[in-house]
């Protein structure tokens, strides 16, 4: 498998070593890469490979993407799934179904619209927004800039919403959730869960809540940042 370099709109049916998409292009059904890199637009109803690397480029995807490891910055879109082992992105990721990584998943940015995300570990630098979420660890950190109001970038100034979470441990801040489930959990910065159900222990600090508390676990009073 030889490199392979986009100079036309359309990526026919085959197998590639290194396809660079350098300009606006489709991926044809049957297409599968080793690696992928895309600095411009990338279209496809499925997306199916190793490497899936985006550097300041866009990928609009209406069906699955199925690939080892998505990785760099930029925009992607995906109207199904998204089956990979690890996930490292900075930027805008919005999934109409579910998200599931067999390694860790970790995004600056925002991760938006998903039905189900599971992964070893799960760590999130912006805004969450998604149905339920299943790790081992989950950790959701909010981004704090003055660049977002400066240059109008709309949703990253946004807190954090998950209807079910199931993890080990949890470390959340901003972030609003219906049930929670884990060993321990750390809540801050205006957190709210309405159930929690904790084995070891549970912290909440002064501008956060928890309606219900279950299990007989520690309760921990956290400094407010």
């Amino acid at each position: 498998m030889g490199k392979h370099t986009q100079n036309c709109t359309l990526i026919g049916k085959g197998v590639y070593g290194t396809i660079g998409v350098d300009q606006r292009s489709r991926l044809a059904d049957g297409a599968h890469f080793h690696t992928m890199i895309v600095t411009s637009t990338l279209e496809a109803s499925v997306i199916e490979g190793d490497k899936l690397v985006i550097k300041s480029g866009i990928v609009r995807c209406d069906g699955d993407i199925r690939v080892s490891s998505i990785s760099g910055s930029g925009d992607i879109e995906v109207g199904g799934d998204i089956i990979c082992d690890e996930i490292t992105f900075t930027g805008k990721l919005r999934c109409n179904g579910d998200i599931v990584c067999s390694g860790n998943l970790s995004v600056n940015g925002s991760l938006q619209g998903t039905r189900h995300i599971s992964g070893q570990t799960v760590h999130l630098n912006g805004v969450l927004k998604g149905h339920d979420i299943n790790s081992r660890a989950l950790e959701v950190h909010p981004l704090r800039s003055t660049m977002f109001s400066r240059f109008d970038m709309d949703g990253y100034e946004d807190g954090s919403t998950v209807r079910h979470i199931t993890a080990v441990t949890v470390e959340a801040n901003h972030l609003q959730c219906q049930t929670l489930t884990a060993d321990s959990a750390m809540l801050r910065n205006g957190s709210a869960v309405e159930s929690a159900t904790c084995a070891t222990a549970i912290g909440i600090d002064r501008t956060s809540s928890v309606l219900l508390v279950n299990g007989d676990c520690q309760r921990i009073h956290l400094k407010t940042a």
